[in-house]
């Protein structure tokens, strides 16, 4: 029983460990652009949207018997273009994100030492780089301690800024800026590639599946209300991209060198472990070599950063409302597919939620065509 119940939290950890990540740095920015009080709202209403996702692709995975991602259920219920569709999503996701933690790291070493960001950036990417050509693999365990080291510094945050919170940062609200944090929240929760590996880790124990997907969704729309609601009590409308280089200038020294460290890892984490999954889609779905799995990788958000792309959010915007939306649009329409052609008797059973479903596409399906007019 204890080990049971060991693997349980296991498996919650490991949706929880995927969804938090360096996306929560540009929370509170994103926030603070519409609003606190719209911004809890909108971290509600699409944490909840998330959650509904989870659980639709948790059933659907539940539904198949052979193991697929999300990309590999796309084929089995809607057919190759949709196979297609998710693949593009998930590199375009991928690539999104390695754009974000290389401007992401630029800001926070320019915080740290003085450097331009330019050179900031280039620098770590070069290092990244190195690490991912020779192929440093990152367990899971350390990323389940970065989350930890979330909530440490959260409780930082709180114990340190106290004195600095400010009722009238609330007061704000400017919702002609709405798509801004809608793009940043989507991408901070995403996460449901890993309920294939929540699975796996619960096997021949699925009815717990359910449970561990509804912790491991809940749980980060805690931690991300918690720490920006803090962040713009204290920064308002000082509150920098990357939350913690503004929280250093508002707080003093000590929190500009603990913070910005923390974000300078957690960031270079992800970094590594989306890239690492990135060139093994290349390397193993796509039939590349090593090198040119490797060089896909790096060269695309080495371009996009050379060609002008600086800012932290918009990165972040993009990749959320594009790869995220797309990948939510077609979770939604696997789940109703295999309701009628899974070949498998799931341990739990949603509702059809015909309007919900309808509600989340155009949600997705909008806030994709909202931003590929606003940005191209």
């Amino acid at each position: 029983m204890r080990k049971n119940h060991a693997t349980f939290w296991e498996a919650s950890a490991t949706l929880i460990g995927t969804i938090v990540g360096a996306g929560i740095l540009g929370l509170p920015y994103a926030v603070a652009q519409v609003g606190a009080i719209p911004g809890l709202v909108m971290l509600l209403v699409i944490g909840v949207a998330c959650l509904l996702v989870n659980l639709m692709f948790a059933e659907v995975v539940l539904r198949t018997r052979e193991r697929h991602q999300v990309a590999g259920c796309a084929r089995k219920y809607l057919g190759n273009v949709a196979f297609w569709l998710a693949n593009a999503a998930a590199i375009i996701g991928s690539y999104g994100a390695l754009t974000v933690y290389l401007i992401g790291e630029g800001e926070v070493i320019s915080a740290l030492f003085g450097m331009s960001k330019t050179i900031s950036g280039l620098v770590f990417f070069a290092v990244g780089s190195l690490i991912l050509l020779v192929g440093l693999r990152l367990v899971k365990v350390f990323e389940l301690w970065m989350v930890a080291a979330f909530v440490v510094v959260i409780l930082a945050i709180v114990g340190a800024g106290a004195a600095d919170l400010d009722l009238a940062n609330f007061a704000h609200i400017d919702l002609s800026k709405i798509i801004i944090p809608y793009g940043v929240i989507l991408f901070a929760y995403s996460g449901a590639s890993s309920i294939v590996s929540l699975r796996e880790i619960l096997r021949r124990d699925e009815k717990k599946v359910k449970r561990a997907v509804l912790i491991g969704s809940l749980v980060p729309m805690v931690i991300y209300i918690v720490f920006a609601m803090v962040v713009v009590g204290i920064t308002g409308s000082t509150t920098t991209p990357v939350a913690t280089i503004g929280l250093g200038e508002k707080i003093g020294p000590a929190m500009l060198i603990f913070g910005n460290l923390f974000a300078f890892f957690a960031m270079g984490t992800s970094f590594l472990t989306v890239g690492l999954g990135l060139r093994q889609t290349f390397q193993f779905d796509l039939k590349c070599s090593e090198f040119v799995s490797w060089l896909a990788v790096v060269a695309v958000p080495l371009t996009i950063f050379l060609f002008g792309l600086r800012d932290f959010i918009l990165a972040m915007e993009i990749a959320g409302s594009i790869a995220v939306g797309l990948t939510g649009i077609l979770i939604v329409s696997s789940f109703v597919k295999a309701k009628k052609a899974g070949d498998r008797e799931p341990e739990f059973s949603l509702p059809r939620m015909k309007i919900v479903r309808w509600l989340l596409v155009l949600m997705f399906a909008l806030g994709i065509i909202y931003t590929l007019w606003n940005v191209f």
